[in-house]
Order: C-alpha cells, then structure tokens, then sequence
C-alpha cells in the first residue's frame, strides 16, 4: 500500500524554494558544522573573547527586551524566550513568520567568570550577554622586556 500527501499545488512550489534556499544558503557557509546547527539551533550565535570578557551574541530579530529571559542557575546559563501569536488562524492563508519560543544553554563555570557581574544588552535584534572574568583568572598582560 502507498502512502498518498496531497498538496496544493502552492504548497509544493512553497516546499521546492524552501529547499531550495536553505540548500544554497547553507552551503555558502566555510565552517563545516553550519547545517548542523542551523537546523537545531536557534537563536544562532557567536562567542567572542577578550582577555577580561567573553561575550554571547545572539540573533533574536524582532523580540524585545520584556520577550527575552537570560537565567544563570548553577554553572548554567540559559537565553529563552515566548512570544505568542494574537492572531487568528484562520485570517492566514499562507504562514511563515512563527511566533514560538526558544531556549539555549550555555556551561558557564563560576570558577572562571564573575557570575555576579553577568549583563546584557539588545540592539538591533542582537542580544550581547557579557561574562566578565574573574580577576585572579586574567592572564597576564604583554609587555615589553628591556634589556639591561
């Protein structure tokens, strides 16, 4: 027995540019593990370090401030967020922008970062989350040597 989906003509050409964009779109990428955490992984980020901070950047378009919770409990820290949609659906026929919600975690060892000090901030649609670190941790700052 063959399993049949019937689809609206509309919905199979919606079905052959999705593929098609998220194929080329994925593959333009240089870093190998790209598909991978595109497909599981939202919101995307990157981690960035300096001697005293690292920091979190993470795409949240179109959330504010009062939509997003960042959470630092135990060696962990964990960016979520809920937007619910006020729409009906039944006022669609065609949907692609979800409202849903999101949660990622991050190991955050207090050992090396002053979890007292963790902060963040949203312009643009990007979240920065800074986790400064402890003092004792910092390696040392370069410097010139003279010779005597």
């Amino acid at each position: 027995m063959t399993n049949l989906v019937f689809r609206r003509p509309s919905q199979e050409l919606d079905h052959v540019w999705d593929s098609l964009f998220n194929d080329f779109f994925n593959s333009v990428s240089r870093t190998p593990f790209v598909k991978q955490a595109q497909k599981s992984n939202y919101p995307r980020i990157d981690i960035r370090d300096t001697r005293e901070t690292t920091y979190i950047d993470a795409t949240v378009p179109g959330l504010s401030k009062e939509e997003i919770s960042i959470k630092y409990d135990d060696g962990l820290l964990t960016i979520s967020a809920d937007k619910q949609s006020t729409e009906s659906r039944s006022e669609f026929l065609h949907r692609e922008i979800h409202r849903s919600s999101f949660s990622r975690s991050f190991s955050v060892d207090s050992s090396t970062y002053d979890v007292t000090k963790i902060d963040a901030d949203l312009v643009n649609g990007i979240l920065s989350i800074s986790l400064p670190k402890l003092s004792e941790k910092l390696p040392p700052v370069p410097r010139e040597i003279s010779i005597k």
